[in-house]
């Protein structure tokens, strides 16, 4: 008996032990699969469209525009160097004229090319030298003003003289006119501009300016040509003179009487 329920026993343990499912690694089924790599797929270009348009092709269309726009600014920025040479060139112009007359002489200016045949270096190195002139010369102008200012309050023999314009006919273009006569008093190394005006009808718009330098070197300059050289020793004197209208557009004939003031 013993035995036969040893053997009872044991034959229930193989089958329990038959009876037992197997363990084994799951496995993703052929439609997950399919399902997975529709996903990772869309993602992919998802994030391909979302680079593609973030990033905005450059066509030929706008390398032409954006090069149009930086040949523009070129010209314009060159345009702009030559309009302040050229600004520059006519106040170094106008100062040593200035001087020339007033004081006799005046610093040579900066000997510069013409604007066309230069480069945008070279533009703006000749403008520098222009300014650089242009200090210069004001700085002697404040220097002759002040000399001028201190004549007028305390003036020697040949410092003032009187001026008294006797005649003067005015062409310009198709108009010409004789202008009023007109007297005033100037400093030695003084320049001051007159207005000449019609002499027959007073409220005729007709006028004309006349530039009229007595210069340190003792000479009468009028716009801007010499017509004597003062003897501050001699009281009185006269000179004639046909010289430019200031835009060089017309003439003007006429006389000067002057005279030294003497102090006494």
């Amino acid at each position: 008996m013993p035995t036969f329920r040893t053997g009872l026993l044991l034959a229930s343990l193989l089958l329990s032990a038959c009876s037992m499912p197997i363990s084994q690694e799951s496995h993703p089924t052929q439609t997950e699969k399919t399902i997975t790599q529709d996903i990772t797929t869309e993602k992919s270009t998802s994030t391909k469209n979302d680079i593609a348009e973030r990033i905005t092709p450059v066509t030929d269309d706008t390398a032409k525009q954006s090069t149009s726009a930086e040949a523009a600014a070129v010209v314009e920025n060159n345009d702009q160097l030559i309009e302040q040479f050229k600004a520059q060139k006519q106040l170094a112009n106008t100062n040593f004229t200035e001087l020339k007359n007033r004081i006799g002489n005046a610093p040579a200016l900066p000997r510069l090319m013409a604007v066309e045949q230069l480069n945008k270096k070279e533009i703006s190195s000749a403008t520098q030298q222009l300014r650089t002139y242009i200090s210069k010369t004001n700085t002697d102008l404040a220097v002759l003003n002040a000399r001028v200012d201190n004549r007028q309050k305390l003036a020697v023999d040949g410092d003032l003289i009187r001026i008294f314009l006797s005649e003067a006919t005015v062409t310009h273009n198709s108009n010409k006119f004789k202008a009023q006569p007109l007297v005033g008093q100037w400093v030695r190394g003084e320049s001051r501009v007159i207005r000449l005006k019609d002499n027959i009808l007073f409220e005729n718009p007709r006028s004309e300016d006349l530039h009229i330098t007595f210069s340190e070197t003792y000479q009468l300059v009028v716009n801007n040509q010499t017509i004597a050289t003062v003897n501050p020793h001699k009281e009185k004197n006269s000179a004639s003179f046909s010289v430019s209208t200031h835009d060089n557009q017309g003439s003007i004939v006429g006389k000067l009487d002057y005279r030294i003031v003497i102090d006494k």
